[in-house]
């Protein structure tokens, strides 16, 4: 049992909480994702690199700048899998998988982006459900075959790359008997052997990244089916057990001691664009008084050479409309510096209101980069010099990036009125909140053992007007629903719950949601990587509000959905909407949409504005494949259908 409070951290917490409820503000501790829905939302790059027929030359160099989200790329790793290794030696058949590519896990990587190896498969599913305290083989990195036949120990090859223990979530606990946690480098020797190079057992403590090198000196290793693969081991339901991996190089004529690296790089991404948000409505952009961009646009960069004379660098961030290609690019920032030799984490910022978007209340996607100038010759670790951040200017506010790193709960009460979490908003001019778009994250793990036994899920969303800086006791609205286990849709990451009609606010408002007391458990996403953007938490506890303490700064994910004060569809049509389904859904641009529910007589594209951008020619009125135009831009639009005795359903689609 103290095992199992040690991972989920849930039990002990809520009794904690339960106890201090009456006397002060609890201290809310966020716990390790045991599911991802992102990681299945983002797949690996396409096209003919999913498919190698020839082994790998050298050099072999990875510091997993591409794909920015998802499984490491094909040209370079083998794919993932379902089944994971048992630590056996003789294990040709299994491919090697369940790593994930991101720069939202890593604690002050070397570069922008890493690989972490944890408890979760590649679809973003635990590798064991079912149990909450089962410890064994988690995820493997494994390189595609690489030919060392024409090698010898006279070539000097050696493989460096940079680990460290523990992510953003946390340390992985310390290994033991009973809880195998660590992370192990092995070669595959000419008779099919994985071999044990190197192995760290877990501390309970996170590290910074280190470097490691080993030689490849052994005739068994110069075969032309050489792969060499890091293997972790941890808890199978949960992401606390994560190492990281980076700068990957192996190449021959190196040495034991080549482990310096001509090469500067963006380090992090960029934070966001607006100042007290990362989306917002663009009407409600337009409207504003002051600039909502930020004026502190933030990345850092590393220099990689631990010693020698400062060198002289320039970088030069842009901005540019990505929907229609009206707008820019246009430079936000620009400037010049001299980094000095092993300088980590260096912050670059910039004022984005110095490229004003326009105000034009048009939805738009917007790409802000950031690229270096650092006079580097070697193509191998040009692509890491850039880094962007994509602003949505839509139909609603968000303070996350769409993706969790870990997961927050509603405290556990036995009894009195419902508890609630609320987010303050300010709002431009008068408005709507049409729904409120919240990412659930399911353990499915038993009761017995701190879960919610595979059930659906029910919420109440609320909103709130301001009461001297807090919300008011009594919410405007609200609206309960329960959350279908597991979201409807593969990779879903956002369940949206509408108000039975339009909620008008003005102003500061709060949006938040809550659970009845008797101690359901109410995990939902919450965001690590946008601290900026965070807002003050609010927490009602037997009708009082407070401030809680958050032991790691983030937020949850938690958007509000606005109208721009337009009329929408009644409770009646809302109910013949949810007849119908789109796919895919989001949909790439220039793909053919399949329309799933009844009949219907047309059907038409609408933009956030309620203005038509595409309808169904009358030669293909009521099929349900959409032949959407190319040209349509990437955003949010609502599909319109008319249905025979005349009524209209609408349903949301996400372009890309």
């Amino acid at each position: 049992m103290r095992l199992l409070l040690r991972l989920l951290g849930l039990p002990a917490v809520l009794l904690s909480l339960l106890a201090r409820a009456q006397t002060a503000p609890p201290v809310l501790t966020p716990q390790p994702l045991t599911s991802d829905p992102s990681r299945a939302y983002v797949p690996a790059l396409s096209g003919g690199a999913t498919q190698r027929t020839a082994a790998l030359a050298l050099p072999f160099f990875e510091d997993f700048t591409l794909p920015r989200d998802g499984q490491p790329s094909p040209l370079r790793w083998q794919p993932a899998t379902t089944t994971y290794p048992n630590g056996g030696l003789n294990e040709l058949h299994y491919a090697g998988g369940g790593a994930y590519v991101s720069n939202r896990l890593a604690s002050e990587p070397l570069t922008r982006g890493t690989a972490t190896l944890d408890g979760l498969r590649a679809n973003g599913r635990p590798y064991t459900p079912g149990s909450a305290s089962l410890y064994s083989a988690t995820d493997t990195l494994t390189s595609q075959p690489i030919d060392l036949s024409s090698y010898s120990a006279a070539a000097n090859l050696y493989l460096s790359y940079a680990w460290q223990a523990g992510s953003l979530v946390g340390a992985p606990v310390a290994t033991s008997s009973g809880a195998p946690v660590f992370l192990t480098l092995e070669f595959l020797d000419n008779v099919g052997r994985w071999n044990t190079i190197w192995t760290y057992n877990a501390e309970g403590k996170t590290t910074r990244f280190r470097q490691q090198i080993f030689p490849i000196s052994q005739a068994s290793y110069f075969h032309a089916n050489f792969r060499f693969r890091f293997r972790a081991s941890g808890n199978q339901a949960s992401s606390r057990d994560a190492f990281g991996v980076d700068y990957v190089y192996l190449n021959n004529n190196r040495a034991a001691n080549d482990t310096i690296f001509q090469d500067i790089a963006t380090s992090r991404g960029l934070s966001s664009p607006l100042q007290s948000y990362t989306a917002m409505p663009t009407w409600q952009y337009a409207a504003s008084s002051a600039s909502p961009l930020n004026p502190t646009m933030t990345t850092t960069v590393n220099n990689l050479l631990p010693s020698g004379n400062p060198t002289p660098i320039s970088w030069q961030g842009t901005v540019r409309e990505l929907t229609s290609g009206g707008f820019g690019p246009a430079t936000w920032v620009s400037g010049n510096q001299p980094l000095l030799a092993g300088a980590r984490q260096v912050a670059i910022s910039g004022d984005a209101r110095t490229a004003a978007l326009p105000a034009t209340g048009i939805p738009g996607r917007y790409r802000y980069a950031l690229a270096l100038q650092t006079n580097e010759t070697n193509p191998l670790t040009l692509p890491n010099d850039t880094t962007y951040r994509d602003l949505e200017l839509t139909d609603y506010y968000a303070f996350d990036d769409g993706t969790a790193e870990s997961f927050l709960t509603l405290p556990a009460v036995s009894t009195g009125p419902f508890t609630y979490y609320a987010y303050p908003i300010t709002a431009a001019k008068a408005d709507q909140v049409k729904s409120i778009r919240l990412a659930p994250i399911f353990n499915n793990i038993p009761l017995a053992q701190g879960g919610e036994n595979f059930q659906n899920r029910s919420v109440t969303v609320a909103v709130w007007a301001d009461n001297n800086g807090q919300p008011a006791n009594t919410p405007l609205a609200t609206q309960a629903v329960v959350i279908p286990n597991p979201l409807p849709t593969t990779g879903q990451v956002f369940f949206e719950v509408s108000f039975a009609n339009p909620v008008s606010v003005s102003g500061r408002f709060y949006i938040g949601y809550g659970q009845a007391s008797g101690g359901q458990f109410l995990p939902y996403g919450f965001d690590l990587n946008n601290g900026s953007t965070a807002p003050v938490l609010f927490y009602n506890n037997q009708g009082t509000w407070s401030k809680p303490t958050l032991s790691t700064p983030g937020t949850i994910m938690m958007r509000a959905v606005m109208t721009n004060n337009l009329v929408l569809a009644t409770q009646a049509q809302q109910s013949i909407s949810t007849q119908f389904s789109l796919y895919p859904n989001p949909s790439p641009r220039g793909t053919a949409v399949v329309v799933s529910g009844p009949a219907f007589r047309r059907a038409a594209v609408l933009d956030v504005l309620g203005r038509p951008v595409w309808q169904q020619p009358a030669a293909e009125a009521g099929r349900p494949t959409l032949q959407l135009p190319a040209s349509l831009a990437a955003g949010v639009y609502l599909v319109q259908l008319t249905l025979p005795d005349g009524s209209v359903a609408t349903r949301r689609l996400a372009v890309e």
